[in-house]
């Protein structure tokens, strides 16, 4: 991860140091110093990359990097004189090596060359893990015709008539020492570590890496921890990695006794919910406290709920890649019902509670999650909430697990759920071949003890027990597949038979109603008519706007204001529709939106190719452009209607309603048709 370090000191002649020499070792080159009439060169396994940046003002030997430290050490000359000011810094290893020294050059740029100091930088990749810089940079200014500038000047203190001072009997008069620029400050160095930790950040958050660091230490932080320190290649290295080692072992303790303290206060959460469990409900709790490794609390279960949704994404991600993770899954379904059967004991709890604190609460007008965040708050703020402010946090409440809800339901699985018939198909057909050795099928294999198999060789019962185990993981996979799409489409459609309807169907529905109706509420079949004959606008014409500049690369998705715009700019489905919208949008060209089409179009097959090559079996999956009107009608057509209204009563009885006006109607038709035909043959006219 990103880490801030970033050390000044100088090079100075009182110490012994020697500019040339600096330069040289920092940069690998090999420099002639023309005071000690020798040459520096330091060999590296390794060469740095090192370059020179110039101030306006200064002449052009000032870009040889020889030539300039000579320079410098033949116009400071004292025996403390200090040649040149340097500084380390760590970059971030998040970043590329172009992405580094392009953050790096800025910075100096900005920072030091702007100023009127010249600045060698090296650049040092010798390991991996640690790319970091040095910088040298000169301590006096240029003049503007390119000579050496003061660093400081005297000025005499002088009295209230304009006369020099003087210190007793002292002939030298007082003065102070005035400098010609502020680069030795410290207020100037804070300035450039703050500015460094500013600049990293900045780059972090254009590649949206979470991670951030910051110029000030732990106490200016309020973090109450104690920092490590650099390990370099000095010799108090080993001083400093036994000192870290110290630190380690003590934040592992601090965390061992927070996590013990954090299990009193959870213990003594559960005890105060207690009160409300009957004898076999605390027994229940015990056990499924053990089974969870967690004390049974609403904000123990919420946590181990989001951190088995991840777990069990992650595990079917590495399935996808051919990866056995039978086990790990069975683990996973094992706490799945653990949870659930804690979730209806702490139903039940919330339930007495909201009653016993609640009375004035309609039960019929909340759902369980709503109760379970109102006791949540009410346990964390220890007030009872009334009237106007009960309602205001109902409100909140609502708003923030349709939110929560949202986010979690959309990343599309359609893709996945592809790979898996694909993954299934060929486990069955290896199966089949397997078991066609002995006369044996798929079918009776469902029937078959382990004493049957005896008869199939060790490698052949290898093979059916890695291809059963394969099956079982492939069918839980589908079922969270399934259930990702009922969590959306059962709010929209409480009363529909989605299990009859094919998945390719189930995304076509969630994919609409998800562009237009970002709240989830229960869709009336009057609603979707009314969408098929016209489609209404989600977004406003600025709306549109932004969108398209976050397609084109423009903006951030964090830029734009509306969530429900950023969650269908994520999902290629509605995505194509917000495509269709903005070109019913008279403010936007046609070609604007080509333009974005082709660049989508072109970085999707980039993806896809990238797929290809790392996971097996993968079939791309490209929603064409289409029409918002198109796409409705199609997604919502009379089979799919069906389906989804299936124990819908009043759908039902407009359906048979409409389906005896249309056989009237036929019948009608007929009777006219044979009237008309009967006239004709009497002579009349014919119509």
């Amino acid at each position: 991860m990103a880490i801030f370090h970033m050390s000044f000191s100088n090079i100075s002649a009182g110490k012994g140091r020697s500019a040339i020499a600096s330069a040289a070792y920092r940069s690998g080159e090999n420099l002639f110093d023309a005071k000690e009439g020798r040459h520096y060169f330091y060999a590296r396994s390794i060469m740095p990359e090192s370059f020179i940046l110039t101030p306006k003002n200064s002449p052009e030997w000032a870009s040889d990097r020889e030539q300039l430290w000579n320079e410098v050490e033949k116009k400071d000359r004292k025996s403390n004189s200090r040649y040149a000011k340097e500084f380390n810094v760590a970059l971030p290893v998040e970043l590329s090596e172009s992405e580094q020294k392009e953050l790096l050059t800025k910075y100096v740029q900005e920072n030091f060359v702007d100023e009127g100091m010249v600045a060698d930088v090296a650049i040092h990749r010798d390991h991996p893990d640690n790319p970091h810089a040095h910088v040298m940079l000169t301590n006096r200014p240029f003049n503007s015709d390119g000579t050496w500038g003061i660093k400081s000047k005297k000025q005499y203190i002088l009295d209230d008539n304009g006369n020099k001072t003087y210190t007793g009997t002292s002939k030298y008069p007082k003065s102070r020492k005035i400098l010609m620029v502020d680069w030795d400050k410290k207020e100037k160095i804070t300035e450039w570590r703050h500015n460094w930790a500013a600049s990293v950040n900045q780059a972090l958050e254009q590649k949206n890496i979470p991670d951030r660091i910051s110029e000030k230490s732990f106490v200016e932080q309020g973090i109450a921890d104690t920092p490590m320190q650099h390990e370099g290649i000095n010799r108090k290295r080993h001083e400093r990695k036994a000192f870290n080692q110290q630190v380690k072992n003590y934040r592992k303790s601090k965390a061992g006794y927070k996590n013990m303290q954090e299990k009193v206060v959870n213990r003594g959460h559960l005890d105060s919910l207690s009160k409300h469990f009957s004898f076999n409900e605390k027994k229940m709790v015990k056990e499924l406290s053990h089974e969870l490794k967690t004390y049974i609390s609403l904000e123990n279960l919420d946590d181990k709920r989001r951190m088995l949704f991840n777990w069990k994404n992650s595990t079917l991600i590495k399935h996808a890649v051919g990866e056995d993770v039978t086990k790990r899954l069975l683990t996973i379904n094992q706490q799945e019902s653990s949870l659930k059967k804690a979730d209806e004991l702490l139903n039940k709890v919330v339930n007495r509670t909201t009653k016993k604190l609640y009375p004035e609460l309609d039960f019929e007008q909340t759902t369980q999650a709503e109760r379970r965040e109102l006791i949540k708050e009410t346990d964390s703020e220890q007030t009872v909430f009334k009237g106007s402010e009960l309602n205001e946090r109902l409100v909140n409440i609502r708003d923030d697990l349709l939110t929560r809800q949202l986010l979690t339901f959309t990343k599309r699985p359609y893709v996945g759920w592809k790979l898996l018939m694909q993954q299934e198909k060929e486990v069955k057909i290896e199966l089949k071949y397997t078991l066609m050795i002995h006369d044996d099928s798929l079918e009776s294999l469902e029937h078959v003890d382990q004493g049957l198999l005896e008869k199939y060789s060790p490698t052949e019962q290898q093979k059916i027990a890695r291809a059963v185990k394969d099956l079982r993981a492939i069918m839980a996979v589908k079922q969270v597949i399934k259930t990702q799409y009922h969590e959306v489409l059962k709010r929209a459609f409480p009363k529909g038979d989605l299990d009859g309807l094919p998945l390719i169907k189930q995304e076509q529905a969630y994919t609409a109603v998800m562009y237009y109706d970002p709240v989830l509420k229960p869709c009336q079949a009057e609603t979707i008519e009314q969408w098929q004959t016209n489609p209404p606008q989600v977004f406003s014409p600025q709306e549109h706007q932004q969108g398209l500049a976050y397609l084109s690369g423009q903006l951030s998705l964090d830029q734009l204001e509306n969530h429900h715009l950023q969650r269908v700019l994520k999902h290629d489905g509605t995505k194509q529709l917000f495509f269709g919208e903005c070109k019913a949008d008279p403010t936007i060209k046609n070609s604007q939106i080509e333009k974005i089409q082709k660049q989508l179009k072109g970085q999707q097959a980039k993806d896809d190719q990238y797929r290809k090559e790392n996971i097996g079996h993968y079939q791309p999956l490209n929603y064409k452009p289409v029409s918002p009107d198109y796409y409705l009608k199609t997604a919502f057509s009379d089979a799919i209607m069906t389906v989804l209204y299936a124990r819908d009563e009043d759908y039902q009885r407009q359906r048979q309603a409409q389906g005896l006006k249309e056989t009237e109607w036929e019948m009608t038709k007929k009777q006219r048709q044979h009237q008309t035909r009967n006239r004709h043959e009497d002579g009349g006219m014919h119509l």
